[in-house]
This record gives structure tokens, sequence and C-alpha cells, in this order.
């Protein structure tokens, strides 16, 4: 502790004297890195990062040309692996600054506590004359990826940067942050963040990510700073801060700290924020929010309609569910009515078996309307899985439907019966013998084997709580469901399906991992140059994505023949949530379909820190295929785990507006003019 304490107060005098002198740099070596898709050697290096060949790509590290040098570092912070740890240390000496930040990034990427004094010493060894912040910004965020918790108190302590110093304090932040992400956080950290978040003099990309961190770090105590944390809602000119702030303030109860929630939420005009502000409602008193939230149930943004329905759901209260019920009669859209009916099954005692018969008599009267219009059904669907009593009507309504969006969601609300807290209040004594059913409806799914409702019940067969390992006599269902699966087109079913056998048989799970299957077509990029984008036109409009074809060429490649080949095609966008992304390109339309190949995981040094962000949809490291997401807004939570391969330059407000259910009419590939 002490060591690393002397380190940062050393680290903190030499940027001060680099930062306050007037030494003239020292001379560099300047190359230009010039890496193009048509050069032979770069496809080399990321041939052999397809392949994962990390010998391969280690050779790469001592060439002359310091783009090839690049991008093997890349590739070793997509590839992850620990063999490569030696080599990377030894670029952090590169003379060559985009390749020894990007050594700083792969290291923190692998996640090794034994890198922490190797991106130590690179810091502070440096000649102060000749210090660069891009450098040190990536080491202090690779230190929060692989640092104890010991480090992190005084990586927090440091204040003494500069408001002017920006990659310093991203640097900072984001290590506090990534720390976060791993479930380590401290009083001094969640200060310092309070501080960077709350300074309108900060820049404004360091106080999104110290406002994300308060709104998404678990078990952190900010009592003692909620008015200035509340202030800053106020005073924040940027939403990205305001959205992040607004959820951070579910984390106190304080009732004045609501009425200037409730006010924000009435003057507000960015519907992200507003929805968030409907979340952080859910930690104060019910009774002084249900006005505004019943008002707002009809609101012209569905965004924000929906999330004050949601609200009933989590938080609805018994006594109020007959006001409910005469809410869910008026006009609504069909998502809010769906889950006003949810919030009446929901908080209904298990006892008012007429009342709830009578809802569920409604919930299976409109799934059996809305059979044509799938992605509307669905929601009634997911109502049921509110009412214990309905999982016998799910499988004639929903599991047997040969829709399959409506088979999907039948086996999702069937997961939330089982593993609900209400079902063994519901049934008792009869809480196996039900779930004995249960099981056996999720038999005849692996007898039909459709992947979606597969990975589905596997998952409720490995859920301890659910407590299925003492029910399961004979596991041969599972084997053979396992052994017809196709590789790697159905890996995620595929590692459900073993998470549940091991589960069962009480041993050890690892997931199997997708071997190289899928060149990158690199005369498909041939054809891509800076000024490439794709068009994507929707039944609600038009947006225009700028193609990072240099960054993630086998993502971009992917993305381009698929939609040059018209994979696209009125697909839907089958997953939409508020204030997070649009996801699509799924050939089944409910999450579980992708085509018989897979592609590799790209993650360079590139981040989630705008909305409009264009990632790789996965179910873990390269398992990506056709599925494709576009971020609400900032997303730092996915940095470094989702390859990003473009950003929406034209038409954010089409990405908005769109809904469950949308359809993509065509993605065309164009030079931009």
């Amino acid at each position: 502790m002490n060591r690393y304490i002397h380190i940062i107060s050393w680290l903190l005098m030499a940027l001060m004297i680099t930062i306050n002198s007037c030494v003239p740099p020292s001379n560099e070596i300047i190359t230009d890195i010039n890496n193009a898709n048509s050069d032979l050697v770069y496809q080399g290096i990321y041939n052999h990062q397809d392949k994962q060949n990390i010998d391969s790509v280690l050779l790469y590290f001592n060439h002359s040309n310091p783009g090839y040098r690049l991008a093997a570092v890349n590739a070793m912070a997509s590839i992850q692996s620990e063999l490569s740890i030696d080599s990377l240390v030894e670029i952090l000496g590169d003379p060559i600054i985009e390749v020894r930040t990007a050594a700083a990034y792969a290291l923190g990427q692998i996640g090794n506590l034994e890198t922490v004094d190797p991106l130590m010493n690179a810091f502070v060894n440096k000649d102060t004359s000749d210090v660069d912040n891009v450098f040190n910004s990536t080491i202090l965020e690779a230190i929060g990826k692989t640092g104890n918790k010991s480090l992190l108190d005084v990586l927090a302590s440091v204040e003494s940067y500069r408001i002017t110093d920006t990659l310093l304090l991203l640097g900072q932040s984001r290590a506090i942050y990534r720390y976060a992400n791993r479930g380590i956080n401290t009083q001094k950290g969640t200060n310092r963040m309070v501080e960077l978040a709350s300074n309108q003099a900060y820049p404004n990309e360091v106080r999104v990510i110290a406002a994300n961190y308060l709104a998404r770090a678990k078990d952190i105590d900010i009592s003692k700073s909620q008015f200035r944390i509340a202030e800053a809602l106020i005073g924040a000119s940027d939403p990205n801060v305001r959205m992040a702030i607004a959820l951070a303030l579910r984390k106190v109860t304080e009732p004045d700290i609501l009425k200037i929630l409730q006010s924000q939420f009435i003057v507000e005009k960015d519907y992200r924020v507003k929805v968030n502000i409907l979340k952080a409602f859910g930690s104060y008193k019910y009774i002084d929010n249900i006005d505004l939230i019943l008002d707002h149930l009809d609101d012209e943004n569905i965004h924000v309609a929906n999330a004050a329905a949601q609200y009933l759901v989590d938080h609805g209260k018994r006594d109020h569910v007959e006001i409910y019920k005469t809410f869910a009669k008026k006009n609504l859209d069909h998502t809010v009515r769906a889950k006003i009916y949810a919030s009446v099954l929901k908080h209904l005692p298990s006892y008012y078996i007429e009342s709830r018969a009578i809802i569920r008599s409604s919930l299976l009267r409109y799934i059996k309307e809305l059979k044509g219009k799938p992605y509307v059904a669905k929601h009634y669907v997911a109502a049921l899985g509110q009412d214990p009593y309905s999982y016998a009507y799910l499988k004639e309504a929903a599991i047997d439907s040969g829709v399959v969006t409506i088979r999907t969601a039948g086996m999702e609300a069937l997961s939330k019966i089982v593993s609900g807290k209400s079902f063994v209040n519901t049934f008792r004594f009869r809480s196996d013998r039900v779930k004995i059913e249960i099981l056996d409806i999720i038999k005849e799914q692996f007898a039909k084997g459709d992947v979606g409702t597969m990975a589905i019940g596997a998952g409720i067969l490995s859920n301890e709580k659910i407590g299925y390992r003492n029910l399961i006599q004979n596991d041969s269902f599972l084997i053979a469901a396992a052994a017809k699966l196709s590789l790697p087109r159905e890996i995620e079913t595929y590692n459900e399906i073993k998470k549940a056998l091991a589960y069962i048989n009480n041993v050890k799970y690892k997931a199997e991992k997708n071997s190289y299957n899928h060149p990158i077509n690199w005369k498909t990029l041939a054809t891509v140059s800076d000024s490439t984008i794709a068009v994507v036109r929707t039944n609600k409009g038009n947006f225009t994505i700028k193609l990072f074809g240099n960054t993630t060429p086998g993502s971009v490649a992917n993305f381009i023949d698929l939609a040059n080949d018209d994979f696209f095609d009125n697909k839907v966008y089958h997953r939409v949530v508020s204030n997070f992304v649009i996801q699509g390109g799924c050939p089944r339309g409910d999450g579980y379909g992708s085509l018989d190949y897979s592609i590799r995981s790209e993650l360079p040094q590139l981040y989630y820190d705008d909305e409009g962000y264009v990632g790789m949809a996965s179910a873990g490291l390269n398992t990506e295929g056709t599925q494709w997401f576009v971020t609400h807004s900032p997303t730092p939570h996915l940095d470094g785990k989702y390859t990003i391969f473009g950003k929406v330059t034209e038409g954010m407000d089409v990405v908005h507006q769109i809904v469950e259910g949308d359809k993509i009419i065509d993605v065309i590939i164009s030079l931009q003019r």
C-alpha cells in the first residue's frame, strides 16, 4: 500500500512539472501508421487474430512497421490471452505512442493482477518532459480492470489534475468505473466520482463517465452528497449527464430529492431523462408519485408511457388494483395496457382467484386476437408471467403457438412464473408437483427441438433457486437435444443445455467456445473506404451508419455482405429497451436466430460514450453473427465487451422512434457524398 502511495505521489509531481514547465519536448521517432485493408501483411495479422493464432500474432510485435505492431497489439485486446502478457509488457516501451497505448489497453482487457506493476512502472518511468497523456490515461483505465481494492483508494485520492487535464481525468474516472464493473468500490472512489459528476467545470465526457458510475455501481453510499448530485441534475446542460444522475438518485430516499426529481420531470424535454426519472421514483414513497405516474400512462412518447406502466408493475399497491383496471380499459397503447394488466396480476393476492381469472381471460383474448401482430401479442403473453396460475394456460395460448415470437414469449413467461417469489406462496406444498408439470412442458419443447424455447427451458432447469436438481431423475432428454444442435449456429442454446446438465449432475460448467469458421471477406473490404456508409431504411424512416472498416474489418465485412445479400430486408427490431438499445438482424425474430457461422469479437480501444454507436450482439466472446444493435445513450458498461463497428451520423430521431416489431425495409451500402 505504501509503495503505491509513493508511486502515485511521484507520478503527480512528474505530471505537474510537465504541465507547468516550458522544457521543449525531446525528439521522437515520427512514423506514420497507415494500415489499409488492401495491405496483405495487415490482412495476414487480422487472419491470425481471427484464427486465434497467438504465436503468429506475437511475431509482429517486433516488426519495423509500427502499423503492423499496432494491428498485432490490437489483436491481443480481442483475443485476451494471458500468454501475450510478457510481450505486451515489453511493448509498453514502444517508441510510437499509438502502439504502446494499445498495449496498455490490451493488458487491461486481459485483466490479470500481475500486470499492475509493469503498467505503473510504464506510467512513472516516462521522461517527465515527454509524458503523453493518451498513454497515461489508458494505463489508469487498465489498472481499473486489473488492480486490487487498496489501489483503488490510492487512485481515487489523486485530486491534483487540473480541469483542463481531460485525458488524465478520463483515465481516472474510467479506472474507478472499471473497478465498479468488477464489483469493487470504496467510499473514496465514490466521493471522487461525485466531485467529477457534480462539478460543471469538469470536461463533459468525464462527467458522463462519473455520472454513470453513480448510476450503476452497486452498494455505494451517496447520502452525504445527495443534494449536490441533485443540483447537478438541474444544472447539467448535457442530457447524457442528466439521465445518469437521475438514475443515481434512486439510491437515496430523501423527500426533498423527490421534489427535485418531480420538478425536473415536468420541465425535462429529453425522453431518456424522463424515463430514468420514472425509474428513480421507485425508491420513494408510492403515494407521492402515483398521480404523476397515472398521468403519463398515455404520454405522447411511448418510451415514457411504458416506463410509467412499468412503475406500476414494480411498485404498485394492492389497494390501487381497481384503479389500475380502469386505466387498462382506456385507449392506451397495447404495450402499456399489457403492463397495467401485469401490475394487476402481480399485486392481487393469490386467493383472489375469480378476479385473476377475469384478467387472465382478457389477456388470453388479446393474445388470440393479436396473433397476426406477434410483437404486440407478446406483451400480453408476458403479462401472464405475473400470474402463477397461468402456467397451465401458457402452453396452449403461447408455447404451442406456431408463431415463433409468441412461443418464445410464452416460455419466458413460464420462466418468470416458476422463478418468481409468489410461486411457492401460491402453490405451497404443491410446488414440487407443479414444477414437475412445468418440467413436462419443457421436455415437450426439447422433443420439438426449437432452439429458443430449449434455451429458455434449460435456463429454468439450471436455476439453483428453482431447484430442479432433485426433481430430474433422467437427463437423457437434455443430452439428446444437445447432440442434435448445429454449431456454431446454435451455440447459445448448446451452452444453456450444458449448463443445465452441469447443475443437475452437480459438476463444474465450462462453456463451449466457437472455433474459427468464417474467414474475413477481404474482397468486400477492398470496396470500403472512410466514406463508406450504410443507409438503414425502416418503416419509421431512415438512418445512416458510418462504418469503421479499418478498425473492426471483420464485423464490417460481415455486415456489408449480409446487406448486399438482402439478408436484413424485412427483418424486425425484435428487442427495444428504452434508453438503451434497439436490436435487429435475427432471422427468427426473437433473438435466438443466427446463420450457420459465427465471427470473432473485435475489441480495440473504442468506447460507447455517446448515443448512436452500432455494435454486434453476442452470447459471449466470439459468438457474433447477424444481430446488431444501436445505442440510445452512452453505455460504458459495454466497453471492451461488444464489438463497435459503426456510428449513426444521421437519423438518430428515427432510432429513438423505433419500437419492437418495426421493420428494416433494407440496408443500402454506399459512399457518403
